[in-house]
Order: C-alpha cells, then structure tokens, then sequence
C-alpha cells in the first residue's frame, strides 16, 4: 500500500490570461437590478482528505407539475473536433427529461427534437414521471456535416405542466476537421509497491489488448524505497512526479487531465477513461519513425494540425520507452515483469515548444541508445501536451511490440460511450420579473449536473491549476434523480491548504421568498486531514461575496462515516440537503419601463457592409454575454462581448480593419449567446 497521507505542501502559482475584443459599444437603455439576482460561490479549501459532491444546486420554488429537458447528453455544445477530417458523421440524440416538480406526473409527455439545417425533426413520448425522476429519450439518426454549425432545439409538452419557463432547451453545436486519437496512459509505479504488484498485471494486460490505440509510460518513483528503474534516471521522473504532484503509488493518468481508478483488476476503471478520451476528436494527428544509427536513434516525428485549436503552452515530448523487462534482481513486492518502462526524456522533461497553428511540420531528434536497454524492445513515444492544463492533445510510437504471443482483439468488457456533454436545463430558466410585493414564489432554477462541466456560464477558478471541480458519474443528490454530480477529489488532492472555486451562472428575478438549496455529500478520512466547503453569494453579477451563508469543515461537513478509501456516496442516506432563505439577499424593487419584454438580435446594418457595420441586440434581464464572429467555417475570429451585461438594449460597432483584423470579402456569421437564448445571424463583407 501507499503512503497514503504525507506532510506535503507544494505553492503552485498559475497565471492565466485571457484576452478578448471589446467593440464599441452604445447603450440606448440601462436597467440593472441586482437586487433580485445573485451569484453563488463554491469555496473548497484542500485538507488532502476525502471526496465531496455537490449537486442540484437550485433557486426558486418548486411548482407541483414541472416537467423539464435538462441536456443533449450525446451532442457537444459550442465546439469539438471530430474524429473524421471531412465528410459526414452521424449521432443518434440522446436527451434528458426530468420531473423537477414536487408531484408526480400522470400524463405521458412529449419530446420534441429540432436541428437546423438538416431539417431534422422527431418526436416521442415518455411515460409518467415520479417527482424528481429523469428520464433519457434515444432518437433516430441524425447525419451532419463536418465543419457545420447546428442549432438544436428540444422541448416538452405536458397538458399539466405549471411552469412553462423552462420547457425548451437551446444549443448551438460545431464539429470541426480532426482525427481519431492515441490514449496516452501514464502510470507512476514502485517496485516497493505491493499495490503496484496487485494492479500492474491488469494495466499491462489492457495495454497489449488495446495497443493499437493506446500508448503506455510508467514512470517509477523512489517514494516506497529502492526501485532500480527509478535510480536510472531520479531527475526525470521525478520532475515527471513533481509535473503531476504524485505523492502514492499506483496512480495512472489518462491523456494527462483524468485518472484511472484502483482496482486496474475492475476492468471499468480502465476503459471507462479510454473511451471518454477515444471517442473524442483532437485536431491533431502525431506519428514518429525510428531509424537505427548503431549507437543511436534518430526519430522523425510528423504532425499535422487540421483545425484551429485554442491558445496554450503546446510542448512536444520526446521518450525512450523500453517495453519489456524480467529477470532482474529480487523486489520488495515480488514483481518479476515490467513493461513501457520509461527511460529518458528529450531534449529534457520540458520539451520542446511547438506551434500548433494549422498546418503539416516535421521534426527530427537523434539521442544515445544505451547498452543497457535491450535493442529489441525500446521504441519511442512522443506526446503532445498543453502546460497550461496538463491535457495531451495526441500521442504515438514508433512500433507496437506485443508480448506473450499474437496481439488479442480488444474486448469491451465494459459498454462506455464518452460522454459529450452539453447545455443543461438549468440555463433556460428565464421569464420578466412583477413588480410590486413578494406575494408569488419565481420559478424554479436548477443545476443538475447532468450536461457540460462547468455548465454554461458557470466558472472553475482553480488556483494550482491540479486538481479541482469536476463532473462525477456515479453518484446522485437526493432532490432530482440523474446520473452525475459534481465533485472534487480531496482523496487524491496533496496540494495542502489549495483553494478552489465553482461559481454559478447569475440566477435571475428572484423574489425574498425564495431560498437557495443544493445536495452535498462528504466523508472524513481522519481527523488530520481536514478538507472544507464554504458558499458565499454575490448580488452584483458576481464582483463581489460579501455574504457568507455556509461554513463546514472536516467532521461537520461529513455526511457518511469515515472511510481511509475513496469515498462516493453509495444512497440518499449519505447525502444532505441545504436550504438557505433569501428574504435578506434580495428585495423588491421595480425594473424600469424601457426593458425589454424579450431577447431579440437584430440583423446588422448595413448588410453587406464596407468597412464597418452595427450589430444590435436586446436583453430582458441582466447576465452574462458573449458576443462572436464566425467565418464560414465556423472559426471564431474575433470577440465582440464577453462579459456581464445590463438589462436593456445594446448596440456594438464591428470594424475588423480598425482592430487589425485584415478580412477578406465573404459571409461570416455573428452569434449571441447569454443564459437561456442564443441566435446568430448572416453578415456579408464586400471590399
């Protein structure tokens, strides 16, 4: 077994800067009324304990009969990459309906899909529901265009249904040019390990069956005693070690951003990460080539990049892996075989700094082969990995070398499609506010976690750039049925004394009679090791948290008994709910006249337009913006809005030659998206 707790306390600071165009812009009315909207705050302070969940995160009261599409969960929102560089693909929508209501329904409801272009358009019904219960709708096929921007519409209808604020779910989806990947798995091992000895046999095992596909480092760490491979070369993988802020054995990350679970024998916490990470396009395709030089080898490394991808620290990473050894001396936990050892790192554990703008580049690096590694099995491994978060973008290897005989067909001992997560019910909860007394309940508001991580508008701000918030599949509040949380990973999290942040979308037009709630669950690992949950609100957008409404730590937050393993909560027992009320956050007060009774984008004018043109747009309530042009391809090329915006009307000037931008004559496309409403419009530049 691992150390599982050590006296660690590494000080990471992470900087990151994101920069983005403000165009020019005139308010013709200004309505902001902050006192009805609010921004809640989740604060987790790293004790190195165990696991926390969240979930349900709500506003607003629940009506009796509320029947809801809470996502798409098969159909990215905004942009991915596909797997294929042209042509076509296929999807068949997988969407959520859940009954957010306090009543079960006794009517069958109806689920409508629309997706344009394409003219696609189905609908099925659902049986009743039970308060609290979702539902997941399969419709047929939907075949669409690589490179295409859709726009995907589902709703509800229930003849019962006492809330119809929230009955439609809108997306915008893009699959941009890409290629299938390598899964880039890299384990930190000790041959001090009995955990090591009970888990690597199953890692090597997928890894042969799945070789084609997978790639395989295992770095060896000094941390349990005397490990030879380690004492090899101690520099670089413990800079490995250090990269990743690894302080036990066995642990495994997947492409850099996921792990892989404890037992490796449970065949789920293998493949359950590979697939997530396969079944996802990357913009990227990597091969290398070896070429024997006797006392050497001279690898060629070709990569070509299809589609844009978003700014990063992009650095290639060049290894000599030995894929197979035995025979050596005794171990401290009796292993006897050992595979994809790692060996060195070229030129060094940085790597090289890349360009990765679109585009087909080579690269050549000859290093020392030394005696000691046995010629017929070293091959090479090159990844390419984004600093700024840890994720790689694509991996290969020279040679596959499969050991003990033929390689085997790949057996999906576990059925896992990735999850392509995308926008959530919660976000479509919109409607104007009355004015006059609190005599009403609003409608209810809802996060429920089960489309993309972080949801739409929501932000992670996660200081050490580790660990931090991140969707769960397993586990499920109380309140509202589904399949997935949010949490954080204390169990795993060595960073002591880090502070991570989740912070909601504004929730909007509430009244003094509503109250906050959400589901959280926690267990201690000990009484050392003390990790904490502290949830604040802001009503001004999100500038500020002056109110502090909840503060648990160690033993008060625990919601199971404690646990030395990895804690997830096995029923609605181990969960609690919170309720907080909101007669002192927000009051009643009147919106001005001049609001808007709707969202509306207009057409930009002129159109076409030489050298400038206006774009206009309307908000009835206040919250956050984004404002973008597209060209044809659906590449984002400039940002017009990108931040929290008043009530009223809003006009904004777009002159790309004033700002730099050197466009040439064609259709490029603006779009506005803000919390349950997006749209986007043609526009024509002529020169």
């Amino acid at each position: 077994m691992s150390l599982r707790k050590l006296s660690i306390l590494f000080i990471l600071t992470a900087s990151l800067i994101v920069l983005s165009f403000s165009g020019n812009e005139r308010k013709s009315y200004f309505g902001l009324n902050g006192s009805r909207d609010i921004v809640l705050q989740f604060n987790t302070y790293n004790g190195y304990g165990n696991n926390l969940y969240l979930d349900n995160v709500r506003t607003g009261e629940r009506t009796a009969n509320d029947i809801t599409v809470t996502s798409v969960i098969n159909i990215p929102y905004d942009t991915v990459y596909s797997v294929y560089s042209s042509g076509t693909d296929t999807v068949s929508p997988l969407i959520s309906v859940s009954n957010i209501g306090t009543s079960n329904s006794s009517d069958t409801v109806r689920v409508y899909l629309r997706i344009e272009p394409g003219n696609y358009f189905k609908d099925t019904s659902i049986s009743a529901l039970s308060a609290g219960q979702t539902a997941f709708v399969r419709f047929s096929t939907f075949e669409y265009s690589i490179g295409t921007p859709y726009f995907i519409t589902s709703y509800v209808s229930d003849a019962f249904d006492s809330n119809y604020t929230n009955d439609t779910l809108k997306e915008y989806a893009i699959s941009l040019p890409g290629f299938r990947r390598n899964v880039l798995f890299e384990e930190f091992s000790s041959n001090a390990s009995p955990a090591c000895a009970n888990n690597n046999s199953f890692i090597n095992q997928f890894t042969n069956t799945n070789i084609q596909t997978v790639n395989a480092i295992v770095y060896h760490t000094g941390i349990l005693g005397n490990d030879t491979f380690y004492t090899y070369n101690p520099v670089q993988n413990d800079a490995r070690k250090r990269y990743y802020f690894i302080a036990g054995v066995p642990i495994t990350f997947v492409d850099g951003i996921h792990t892989a679970s404890i037992p490796y024998g449970d065949s789920t916490n293998l493949y359950k990460p590979y697939l997530r990470r396969y079944d996802l396009g990357t913009p990227v395709s990597l091969s290398v080539s070896d070429e024997n030089l006797g006392d050497s080898i001279r690898s060629t490394i070709n990569v070509n990049v299809i589609s844009h991808l978003i700014a990063g620290d992009y650095r290639l990473r060049v290894n000599a892996i030995e894929r197979y050894k035995t025979g050596i001396l005794p171990t401290l936990n009796g292993e006897t075989e050992f595979y994809d050892i790692f060996r060195k790192m070229y030129p060094d554990t940085n790597g090289f700094i890349i360009d990765l703008s679109p585009g087909n580049y080579s690269y050549t690096y000859t290093y020392y082969k030394d005696p000691e590694w046995v010629d017929s099995m070293l091959y090479t491994t090159v990844f390419i990995q984004d600093d700024q978060d840890r994720e790689i973008i694509n991996s290969a290897k020279s040679r596959e070398i499969v050991i003990n005989g033929s390689r085997p067909e790949p057996v999906m001992a576990y059925s896992y499609k990735a999850d392509l997560f995308s926008l959530n019910c919660g976000d479509c909860n919109y409607f104007l506010p009355v004015t006059g007394s609190d005599s009403l309940n609003s409608a209810l508001n809802v996060e429920l976690f089960e489309g993309v991580f972080p949801p739409l508008n929501w932000k992670l701000y996660n200081r050490d750039g580790f660990l931090t918030f991140e969707q769960f599949t397993g586990a499920n509040g109380p309140t509202i049925s589904g399949l997935r949380s949010a949490y954080i990973n204390f169990f795993n999290y060595n960073i002591i004394g880090q502070k991570d942040s989740l912070r909601t979308k504004v929730f909007q037009n509430l009244y003094s009679t509503d109250s906050v709630k959400f589901d959280y669950a926690y267990a201690q690992y000990n009484s050392t090791n003390i990790d904490s949950l502290i949830v604040t609100i802001s009503t001004d957008g999100g500038i500020t948290f002056p109110t502090e409404i909840f503060r648990k730590g160690g033993l008060a937050l625990a919601t199971a008994p404690q646990t030395s393993s990895g804690f997830i909560p096995q029923n609605n027992s181990q969960w609690r709910v919170y309720s907080f009320p909101l007669n002192n956050i927000v009051s009643v007060n009147n919106y001005s006249d001049v609001i808007p009774s709707g969202f509306r984008l207009d057409q930009n004018y002129p159109n076409p337009f030489n050298p400038e043109t206006k774009i206009n747009f309307e908000l009835p309530v206040s919250g956050i913006v984004s404002l973008k042009i597209y060209d044809i391809t659906g590449r984002e090329i400039y940002t017009l809005l990108n931040r929290f915006t008043a009530a009223g009307k809003h006009s904004f000037t777009f002159n790309p030659k004033e700002k730099g931008f050197d466009l040439s004559s064609g259709v490029y496309f603006y779009r506005l998206i803000t919390n349950g409403f997006s749209d986007t419009k043609r526009m024509v530049l002529i020169k």
